[in-house]
């Protein structure tokens, strides 16, 4: 973005962005960006706290008032910590069951046909969400779409229906991210849930769910597979990296 902020500022319009990473930021010295002390992939903070991120995206807006760059500001507040118990830990857990078992699943069938069922399970609520918020996050995929890509991996190694508009790896990285967004999405809609932080999030899909099963499954596949981006793609966007 930052790349793109000179261009733009070239052709005679003025740019501003968020910076997660400052020293990037310092790197490649866009003409104007905020630093702000969030974890990586939210920009504004912790969400559903709109008041704290209204006065992110305006904190951004204001550096529009330096007539020459590059200027670098840093927003002086953290972002607002989900709710915890006594033992300092996140309160958080999905309060939505599910009645798949990921563990049981002996044959690519047999899980495929549990994460159809994890992902009608899911749908009222994250169609309840969608309704409320009057907005989502997926961008590519519906969430069967997505799951459709999978099952084809999953049960014929390749898609049955090539992508038109994206390379096989481009289209199952974005088929995931949506995925993702859909869980997260209805597994924070019920009125009582609250919003779990990332770690929350990420413990619940990653040791609960099925969709993480089909997902280390579809990345041992795709690392077999002649196509290096695909293989790319496995290694990096499917499951987390160890830590």
């Amino acid at each position: 973005m930052g790349a793109l902020g000179h261009y733009l500022e070239e052709n005679g319009i003025p740019t501003t962005q968020i910076s997660l990473i400052a020293e990037h930021t310092q790197h490649i010295k866009p003409p104007r960006a905020l630093w702000v002390p969030f974890e990586l992939g939210r920009p504004l903070g912790t969400p559903d706290h709109p008041q704290f991120q209204t006065r992110v995206l305006l904190a951004a807006l204001r550096l529009l008032e330096a007539q020459h760059g590059p200027v670098l500001e840093s927003f002086p507040e953290d972002a607002p910590e989900p709710a915890q118990d006594e033992a300092g830990e996140t309160t958080w857990a999905c309060p939505i069951p599910s009645s798949a078992t990921a563990a049981k699943e002996t044959t690519q069938e047999r899980l495929v046909e549990s994460l159809h069922r994890e992902v009608a399970e899911l749908r009222p609520w994250y169609d309840l969400g969608r309704e409320r918020n009057a907005r989502t996050a997926m961008a590519t995929y519906t969430p069967e779409g997505a799951v459709s890509l999978l099952a084809d991996y999953l049960l014929h190694g390749s898609p049955t229906t090539p992508p038109q508009e994206n390379t096989p790896g481009e289209a199952l990285r974005l088929a995931v991210q949506d995925l993702q967004t859909f869980y997260f999405e209805a597994a924070s809609s019920r009125p009582d849930a609250g919003v779990p932080s990332s770690q929350a999030f990420d413990n619940w899909f990653w040791n609960e769910t099925v969709a993480a099963k089909a997902l280390h499954t579809v990345k041992e596949i795709c690392m077999e597979s002649a196509d290096k981006e695909l293989r790319s793609t496995a290694t990096v966007c499917l499951v987390p990296m160890p830590r």
